[in-house]
């Protein structure tokens, strides 16, 4: 029986970092994926602590929220950082991502079509660019990594995420562009739990 279950969508989205974490500690997880807007969701809704997923059932306790997931299985796995100062650091960077991705999902999300077009020309003159820079040269003086300069939960985040970037920015070459991020990649997927995982999951693209 698994150790675990995660609840998210049939996409890898806010909930792949949580997964490539549980992959990388080793965990027996149970992956259910919803369709979202499909009666499995529907009905299974009610039961989370807050409407939403990803939910993370281990342990005989559930979370929710897909940082503040990633965050206790980082420090379950030792990817934390070793004192306040060290955990803020990863927390400000992972914050720094999640802001681009919100601006993207913005305008991603936007339901009308022309507003929609107008804004994400706009947001890729005046705002993607200045923001993936500076992920960007983090990385860089990080040695490669999103903080401390040494493997963290952050890096698992960015890993995760970068397929659901790439679709929102309309950036399919956004690792081209942004070197750095693929070294974040790279790094996370080199872990044969990880990988092992990644070539087993329900096929995704963002």
């Amino acid at each position: 029986m698994p150790k675990a279950v995660f609840y998210y969508f049939k996409m890898k989205g806010l909930g792949e970092p949580c997964r490539l974490l549980l992959a990388y500690g080793g965990v027996d997880f149970e992956d259910i994926r919803f369709e979202r807007h499909g009666q499995e969701w529907q009905d299974f809704k009610p039961k989370t602590p807050f409407g939403q997923v990803p939910v993370l059932e281990m342990d005989g306790k559930t979370y929710a929220q897909s940082y503040s997931i990633a965050r206790f299985l980082g420090r379950k796995f030792g990817l934390g950082g070793d004192n306040i100062q060290e955990e803020f650091e990863i927390d400000q960077i992972v914050d720094l991502i999640d802001d681009l991705r919100k601006r993207a999902g913005s305008v991603d999300y936007e339901p009308e079509p022309d507003l929609k077009e107008k804004r994400h020309a706009i947001y890729a003159k005046t705002v993607y660019p200045e923001l993936l820079q500076r992920i960007n040269d983090i990385i860089v003086n990080n040695n490669g990594y999103v903080a401390l300069g040494k493997l963290t939960w952050g890096d698992f985040v960015l890993a995760g995420l970068i397929d659901y970037l790439k679709k929102m920015l309309r950036m399919p070459d956004l690792e081209k562009q942004y070197p750095a991020f693929k070294q974040v990649v790279d790094k996370v997927f080199a872990f044969p739990k990880v990988k092992a995982y990644a070539d087993a999951a329900p096929e995704a693209l963002f």
